[in-house]
């Protein structure tokens, strides 16, 4: 056996010769250092077998093995900080051929920073400060009855812009972090994208003229768009989004990080997933930091169903349950124009148009009711060390995570043989057909209107919801899925970022006096990435601040802690009251970017599954705006407006004068 070094600590008044001579008079002990200077302290050479028999000699103390030194962990030193200045934030709806693109900044750089203060300006029937592509005509505090007053964006005179002399600055920018899109949809990047990636959007600021965007061969997939070294080719029109919002240089917050993207085209969830892992795993060490590089993946994909799939008439449902209120069952006059037993519990109903009869009808919308069976691989890459930020989609659904009790808690009931809708979708296999509804019958009793199919659902899982690009109107985006299971929200429609080539109707974007084509995102396509973007900068200081990169669960932890309570409450209807289902709109005033409110119906426009059933209900969305700290210290006491209400007001006086005490009297 080996002999290890070991410190021996004697009793006083050990003669320690006769002592040494003693113990190394057998092979199992040599002498090291008998320390002159260290009375009672010697150092000897002792085999395994031997420590017990030398523990137990009658002038040892103690008998301890040296562990190895090690010098304390040094720390990353904190980055330079970069700034930008001379910005305007919003960017435009339109290109104009005299504007360069990078002179903007997208909203969220100031909405979801406290770096920069807008100045005094009126427009849109809004007076103040308020910046952001929606306004109130009114005052915007407190919850709204009606959609009425949520307005439209600006026109491009507008064009939601502040200023031009606007800095952005953090020592955070999501360096070494690599940035994933995992994409959907059926559009793989084409030939007419051959080096996009060079945008100026997603440009090296540490290496001026060099583009972070990095063309992937992922491993084990064979199809075209996921070997993307040799043709130079990885992004399509929505990875353009996604990357921009995330960490574009304009429209994002992880100005340095690594950029790349994956797609779904013509390979399984399953298999992408086992794909990325398997890249994640297999990074060797970075050589500036010594250990691997942090991976970040957004799904930039959902699915019809996990929304809406079956619709049930209100009138056939007999009774309404949830863990915390039991039951309610259905009055014997009917549920009527009351439904707050419904809403109470999360569930928001929906106008409906029979395809048969062209009748409407008060309906409870059901996801479809299985999980994916993906879920497992997205666990399994957040076991990995993988960062996933994911959503509910942009079907106006509402929904839990898995481990909540309202998972299969919350339920309607029916009895007997009702009337079951189906929504069909993709007839030409886009994601903005509209949906073909189909009647026919069920015999189910029970049906979970909570549960969420697609991506979103989970724990291990950073779930995001969109919210508007406004401040005086913070309230979700109308189209986005919400609830409990959303942890925060991220910016939606109107998000400034490098632009495709195309735009999704095939019309060529314009061009900026840059060269650039730039655009304005949106959906929750968008509210991830910027969630994304946030992720990967606190990572990046988790990192500066420990010597090491966060868990997945260190950088959820750490979204959800410093979000902001800045989103506001909508509702989109008295629910105690409702009018009668009818194609009539629940407001003739509304005007929620064109699309009809509460309604379901096949073949119309507006009603496509991608962003076409609204409404304003935050139905149990936490207030959580995803926030990054820029400044690098807490500023929540600070932060924005002061309240104007409250126990603070009116201020108490610390001293009352004698007249005031006496008008008191």
């Amino acid at each position: 056996m080996a002999k290890l070094k070991s410190d021996v600590l004697l009793k006083d008044g050990t003669d320690e010769v006769s002592f040494i001579n003693d113990v190394t008079s057998n092979s199992e002990v040599d002498l090291v250092n008998r320390l002159p200077n260290s009375p009672t302290l010697v150092v000897l050479d002792i085999e395994e077998s031997y420590f017990d028999t030398l523990r137990s000699h009658s002038s040892v103390v103690s008998v301890e093995v040296e562990p190895v030194a090690q010098a304390p962990l040094t720390y990353p030193n904190k980055p330079s900080k970069y700034t930008v200045t001379n910005k305007a934030v919003g960017g435009t709806s339109t290109g104009h051929a005299s504007i360069r693109g990078d002179y903007y900044l997208s909203f969220q750089h100031y909405l979801d920073t406290d770096l920069m203060v807008a100045p005094e300006r009126t427009y849109e029937g809004t007076t103040g400060s308020n910046v952001g592509t929606h306004f109130y005509e009114s005052d915007p505090y407190g919850e709204r009855d009606q959609m009425s007053n949520l307005g439209t964006e600006p026109s491009s005179g507008h064009a939601g812009t502040f200023g031009d002399d606007q800095t952005y600055s953090s020592y955070y920018t999501g360096k070494n972090v690599d940035i994933i899109t995992l994409e959907g949809g059926s559009t793989p990047p084409s030939n007419d994208y051959v080096g996009y990636h060079t945008h100026i959007e997603w440009d090296d600021p540490d290496n001026s003229g060099t583009t972070r965007c990095i063309p992937t061969n992922w491993p084990n997939l064979t199809d075209a768009p996921n070997n993307q070294v040799t043709p130079n080719l990885m992004l399509n029109v929505h990875a353009c989004g996604s990357l921009g919002a995330s960490g574009g240089l304009q429209g994002g917050f992880a100005k340095k990080s690594k950029l790349r993207a994956m797609y779904l085209t013509n390979t399984g969830i399953t298999a992408a997933l086992d794909s990325v892992k398997a890249w994640h795993n297999a990074k060797g060490n970075n050589p500036s930091t010594g250990i691997k590089d942090p991976t970040v993946l957004i799904t930039e994909w959902h699915h019809p169903v996990q929304n809406k799939e079956y619709a049930i008439k209100i009138e056939d449902i007999d009774s309404v349950t949830d863990p915390d209120g039991g039951t309610t069952n259905k009055p014997g006059g009917g549920w009527g124009s009351d439904l707050t037993p419904f809403t109470s519990r999360l569930i928001f109903p929906f106008q409906l148009r029979d395809p048969t009869d062209n009748s409407w009808h008060w309906v409870v919308p059901i996801p479809r009711q299985t999980q994916g069976s993906y879920h497992v691989s997205l666990e399994q890459c957040w076991d990995a060390g993988i960062v996933i930020v994911t959503s509910g989609g942009n079907g106006g659904g509402v929904f839990v995570k898995d481990s909540d009790p309202r998972w299969s808690g919350t339920k309607i009931s029916i009895s007997g043989t009702k009337t079951l809708y189906t929504m069909s979708y993709n007839a030409s296999g886009s994601q903005d057909d509209p949906v073909t509804i189909t009647k026919g019958t069920t015999s189910t009793t029970d049906w979970y209107p909570l549960r969420m199919y697609g991506p979103g659902g989970i724990d291990k899982a950073i779930n995001v919801a969109a919210g508007a690009n406004s401040e005086g109107c913070p309230a979700l985006d109308f189209y986005t899925a919400r609830g409990p299971g959303v942890d925060v929200i991220g910016r939606g429609k109107g998000t400034f970022c490098g632009g495709p080539i195309q735009n999704k109707s095939g019309t060529n974007m314009p061009v900026y006096a840059d060269g650039y084509r730039w655009w304005r995102f949106a959906g929750t396509s968008c509210a991830m990435p910027t969630v994304a973007g946030k992720a990967a900068c606190y990572m990046e200081k988790h990192y500066t601040l420990h010597g090491e990169w966060p868990t997945p669960d260190q950088v959820k932890n750490s979204m959800i802690a410093e979000a902001r309570p800045t989103n506001m409450s909508v509702r989109t209807v008295n629910w105690s009251s409702v009018p009668t289902a009818s194609d009539t709109d629940i407001d003739p005033g509304q005007d929620v970017w064109g699309k009809p409110c509460l309604k379901i119906k096949s073949g119309a426009g507006g009603t496509a599954p991608n962003a076409g059933w609204v409404f304003g209900d935050h139905a149990g969305t936490p207030n959580k705006q995803a926030f990054w700290n820029a400044k690098d210290f807490n500023r929540e006491n600070t932060y924005k407006k002061r309240p104007t209400s409250g126990v603070l007001y009116p201020r108490p006086r610390k001293f009352q004068t004698a007249r005031q005490e006496e008008a008191a009297e």
